[in-house]
């Protein structure tokens, strides 16, 4: 039997088979992202436990090992993940950088304020929100 703790961690972190991914919720991406982007202007992103993300365009100079997925010399982008306090107070609750071509990042804290992607350059990023289903 699945006591309590069972069941919050269940809709905290859900198994990736009641996962998807979204374009469009909570909030519109337009793909492919370059530069720096807010990905989430609004609070309360309910309906996100993380991203989903892979390189669209890498430039020939940036290198990368050999293999099936492949992992650049150059990093590919940053992430800043932001929560705003009942004072009003905004602090980041998570930083991310990354070399490799595609992944998955779960948000260490739920319903954040903002999400700040930058895109390093000669770098272009699909993004989408993995959502439950």
């Amino acid at each position: 039997m699945t006591g309590p703790n069972g069941i919050i961690d269940f809709f905290l972190h859900p198994t990736f088979n009641f996962l998807t991914t979204s374009t469009s919720s909570p909030t519109d991406i337009v793909n492919p992202l370059t530069g720096s982007t807010v990905l989430a202007p609004t609070a309360g992103l309910a309906a996100s436990f993380g991203i989903v993300w892979a390189v669209s365009f890498a430039p020939p100079f940036a290198g990368r090992t050999p293999g099936l997925l492949p992992i650049y010399e150059d990093k590919v982008f940053d992430l800043i993940v932001t929560h705003t306090l009942a004072s009003g107070l905004v602090v980041v609750t998570q930083r991310f950088g990354t070399h490799e071509s595609n992944g998955i990042l779960f948000w260490e804290h739920l319903l954040p304020s903002n999400v700040l992607i930058n895109v390093f350059p000669n770098f272009q990023l699909i993004v989408e929100w993995l959502i439950g289903i």
